[in-house]
């Protein structure tokens, strides 16, 4: 019990966290090429789910600068992982592959850390979308983020540019109160019928239909159930949403 109350108390706080940090929020959009360095990857067991993470080093080809690169953290939501995606993708990281990053300059992690390790790097970028150069420039994804919130208008432009138009992995969760592109027609008359959905899970495409140039197409919303109020999917099909792994690790 005190656990649980302890473990809502630490939701709640990050939360608050978040939102406090989205209002102000003023990040600027990065896309870097270049041989990836001290490849550092985890996949580790936190409270009550698995979490996989990574950084490496990267020497931007265009300016010669040297970056710390993160990836952003796992976003569980009850019994789902809203991401990010990892492809599966087989890549010989000690060869210091050529790869290509899109994201944000800064740390967009809530903490705005990494673990507990110090970088000594002036220039960090948290990566959306790391791409691996597979053959001579053939691109093949990685790690896609999924979890959208606004990044500012330096930004939000450029990510939703990144994603627009592509099918999974470029699939994208979010807030219903949170987003930065509105809905389609046909979305914002789904999302109208389920009052209770929480969060959307949806693509980005290109619009000349709104001034900000994108729109989203809802695929699933998530909420509480209005009779039983246990979160489930509310519109869309169970088995594209990922679950969480909840199975904790074997005591030694």
């Amino acid at each position: 019990m005190r656990h649980g109350i302890l473990l809502l108390a630490f939701l709640i706080s990050v939360s608050m966290s978040a939102s406090s940090q989205a209002a102000s929020r003023d990040m600027k959009a990065v896309e870097l090429v270049g041989r990836a360095t001290d490849f550092f990857y985890t996949h580790n067991w936190r409270i009550y789910h698995w979490r996989e993470d990574l950084t490496f080093k990267l020497k931007d080809e265009k300016s010669g600068k040297t970056w710390r690169v993160i990836s952003r953290e796992a976003t569980p939501h009850n019994s789902w992982l809203l991401g990010p995606t990892y492809t599966g993708l087989k890549v010989d990281w000690k060869s210091n592959p050529r790869v290509k990053i899109i994201g944000v300059e800064g740390i967009d992690r809530t903490p705005a850390t990494f673990y507990d390790r110090k970088f000594s790097e002036p220039l960090v970028a948290t990566a959306f979308i790391v791409l691996v150069e597979t053959a001579p420039d053939k691109w093949q994804e990685f790690y896609v983020n999924n979890w959208f919130h606004r990044w500012g208008p330096r930004a939000d432009a450029a990510i939703h540019a990144a994603y627009a138009d592509k099918k999974p992995p470029y699939d994208m969760y979010g807030w219903i109160v949170g987003k930065r592109a509105p809905y389609s027609k046909a979305s914002a008359a789904i999302v109208a019928k389920y009052p209770e959905a929480k969060v959307f899970r949806g693509f980005v495409h290109a619009t000349r239909h709104n001034a900000f140039g994108y729109e989203i197409e809802i695929t699933h919303l998530i909420g509480k159930d209005p009779k039983t109020r246990v979160a489930k999917i509310l519109y869309g099909d169970p088995k594209l949403v990922p679950l969480m792994d909840t199975r904790a690790p074997k005591k030694k």
